[in-house]
């Protein structure tokens, strides 16, 4: 799989969704240029778990504006810098302090609400970046993917949609199926 400065290259090279898509928004990304190794270091000094993945990341980018609207900045996922990332980590609104492990570190956030990008080492598969929900415990958090270059690759391959919203629906929707049969639409009688 592609690395984390290969897949930005995608915002790079196509920064907006094609013209035929309509987002009805006009959404834009912007990549920031790679942080300074000091940033790094100060954020790696300070008690928050500052994992590779972190570390080739804002070595590629200290920050990113991905597929955000300009018009009215209700959309879009912003990549923290290392000092925001660890303030974001170290002094979350008070509705994720709870849940945060001390190996999470917050990587993201999410323009017109409040989700944050989490990248949670102690998951495991899917569940490794994870999308926290303000007013849901962690169990209900989305697993959006399991490593930070599939997230920002899905995502552009998404335009910008929290595809992972929709990977939900339809683990519940079988969930459901396999648990009710009655729910799963029925075959229809052939004509004689």
């Amino acid at each position: 799989m592609p690395g984390i400065n290969e897949a930005l290259d995608l915002y790079r090279r196509q920064p907006s969704p094609p013209e035929n898509i309509d987002t009805g928004f006009h959404l834009v990304s912007s990549i920031g240029r790679p942080a300074e190794s000091e940033e790094i270091e100060e954020a790696k000094r300070s008690g928050v778990v500052v994992n590779d993945e972190a570390i080739e990341l804002w070595s590629a980018c200290r920050e990113a504006r991905l597929f955000e609207d300009i018009e009215y900045g209700q959309w879009g996922l912003v990549l923290l810098s290392p000092v925001e990332s660890v303030l974001r980590t170290i002094s979350p609104p008070d509705y994720y302090s709870e849940e945060l492990r001390p190996d999470d570190l917050v990587l993201g956030e999410f323009l017109g609400d409040t989700e944050l990008m989490v990248l949670a080492p102690s998951e495991s598969r899917r569940r490794r970046v994870l999308i926290a929900l303000p007013l849901d415990p962690r169990a209900d958090w989305f697993g959006a993917a399991a490593d930070l270059a599939e997230l920002l690759i899905k995502f552009h391959q998404a335009n910008g949609v929290k595809y992972w919203e929709e990977v939900y629906r339809n683990e519940r929707r079988a969930a459901k199926a396999k648990a009710d049969p009655a729910h799963l639409p029925q075959a229809a009688e052939p004509h004689q």
